[in-house]
């Protein structure tokens, strides 16, 4: 028999695209799965189209929360009732290729975590020709220290392998679930980033892009800076640093809560594309005014 493979899905007042985006779950192409979902106390009709499907397929699991968890603790609570060797992390309003878990699963191989891109579509599921990572993008030549400032890998792509369970849980209450995952499988080498879009990844006034998009435009500052500052913190303390990159990532931590750090502004002009891999390339110049701008929060 074929891999079971868990899906781990959150609901939160999700009835209006959630029977759309779990018939793409049931339909893959994969076929031995279980769906894991944690609705997290909905007070819309969420709960009632999901005892719906799940009279008619047997590999929906539901579970329902006494009291709202928030999302990095749901999330936590739907991947421990997961028993498959391998687990998939699904949103409630995204739609899944169909052979998405098939190509996931084939590329994973030893790694811990495989991730692809997404597709980007509106309320009425039109694509808006933007993907959420660059058409380009490869992890090739990059090192945890591509994980310090931003993301790469989203919650929504990603399948992990079971064996990467005890090294990333328990989940951090703050920060994200996705870049903490992230950044630990990388620091290992076990991260693998397959270059295709098996999901399209819905971006409305109610999801979480759309809130976190729309407060990086008004607050972009105060916003990325927190953001940058919660991810140091949880990064710094993860336990299977060795002691060299936990006196480092603690020292970013410290020097980056300054308004301008030397020795944040030395490091980033010496290890520019390390530290930043996916930006444009630059000059000793160049990287030292985005280096004194970064150290601000002005990036």
């Amino acid at each position: 028999m074929d891999t079971l493979i868990s899906i781990a899905m959150c609901t939160y007042n999700g009835a209006k695209y959630l029977e759309e985006q779990i018939l793409s779950i049931i339909n893959q192409t994969h076929k031995n799965i279980e769906l894991i979902i944690v609705d997290d106390c909905s007070t819309d009709e969420t709960l009632a189209i999901l005892n719906d499907l799940a009279k008619s397929f047997t590999t929906i699991k539901i579970y329902q929360n006494r009291i709202n968890l928030g999302f990095n603790n749901n999330f936590q609570k739907a991947i421990s009732l997961c028993t498959g060797n391998f687990i998939a992390i699904a949103d409630q309003d995204d739609i899944w290729m169909p052979n998405k878990l098939e190509v996931l699963l084939a590329n994973i191989k030893d790694n811990w975590l495989a991730f692809s891109n997404s597709e980007l579509i509106d309320n009425d599921g039109k694509k808006m020709n933007q993907q959420i990572l660059k058409p380009n993008f490869s992890l090739k030549g990059k090192s945890y220290k591509s994980f310090l400032f931003y993301n790469s890998v989203t919650g929504h792509t990603l399948l992990m392998n079971r064996q990467f369970l005890p090294y990333f849980m328990p989940i951090p209450a703050s920060g994200y679930y996705d870049w903490w995952m992230g950044f630990i499988a990388m620091y290992h080498n076990k991260a693998i980033y397959i270059n295709q879009c098996l999901t399209l990844h819905r971006v409305h006034q109610t999801s979480t892009t759309f809130t976190a998009y729309n407060k990086v435009k008004k607050e972009k500052r105060n916003v990325l800076r927190n953001e940058i500052l919660t991810n140091l913190k949880l990064l710094k303390d993860y336990k299977g640093l060795t002691t060299q990159d936990s006196h480092l990532i603690s020292k970013i931590y410290s020097s980056y809560k300054k308004s301008i750090s030397l020795f944040l502004i030395t490091s980033i002009v010496k290890d520019y594309a390390a530290y930043f891999p996916d930006y444009k390339q630059r000059n000793w110049l160049s990287r030292l005014n985005f280096a004194f701008q970064f150290s601000e929060g002005k990036y």
